[in-house]
């Protein structure tokens, strides 16, 4: 009988399994701007990424669990003339050798790199609150007003207490914030499309 579940389909008389872990794949958008140099993201970089202020100098974390799936970065092309511009990538994580990936731009064209975790690497593992964060995932070299997108897969807070974020200076009770890739105490590479964590 098709009402009684044949067929492999659920049964009309009892709700299928359910999980109730809001889960998604987002990606994320930083620009550095004038700012220049090298920048470490780790675990906790991760976990930080979007914030609400529960008072002016506390934060909580909405995500429980983010898993990186890729990483992107485009340079702003050079003037005719000028120096070129170059961007490095290098994943650090465990089980897998250190992975450089750059790429220069000259003239009118950006320079342009792009890039998914090494297979087997602990890049491609979870990262979770209170494990590891100090870990570094991935490195960048950037020269000034680049796009940095950060592909993820996020899971949210459910049954778990919250976990303290960043402490701000002067947050608004109840804001969504958008914590910098390179976290609040570097503060270069800020989010789009958040507010930015003061």
């Amino acid at each position: 009988m098709r009402g009684l579940g044949g067929g492999g389909r659920a049964s009309s008389l009892q709700p299928p399994p359910f999980v109730p872990t809001m889960s998604l794949s987002h990606r994320f958008r930083y620009v550095n701007g004038a700012n220049t140099g090298a920048f470490s993201i780790t675990r906790g970089n991760m976990l930080n990424q979007i914030l609400v202020a529960t008072s002016a100098v506390t934060t909580v974390r909405l995500l429980q669990a983010v898993r990186l799936k890729s990483v992107e970065v485009w340079a702003n092309p050079s003037a005719l003339g000028a120096a070129p511009t170059t961007i490095e990538f290098e994943w650090l994580g465990e089980n897998a050798p250190s992975t450089l990936v750059s790429d220069t731009g000259m003239g009118v064209r950006p320079a342009h790199v792009y890039s998914s975790p090494p297979p087997s690497s602990s890049n491609r593992w979870w990262s979770i609150s209170g494990s590891s964060e100090s870990d570094v995932l991935f490195s960048l070299l950037l020269p000034a007003d680049c796009v940095i997108d950060v592909m993820t897969e996020l899971r949210f807070v459910e049954t778990e207490g919250p976990t303290a974020g960043e402490i701000p200076a002067g947050a608004g009770l109840g804001v969504i914030y958008g914590d910098y890739l390179d976290g609040l105490a570097s503060g270069k590479l800020a989010p789009i499309g958040y507010t930015v964590l003061p």
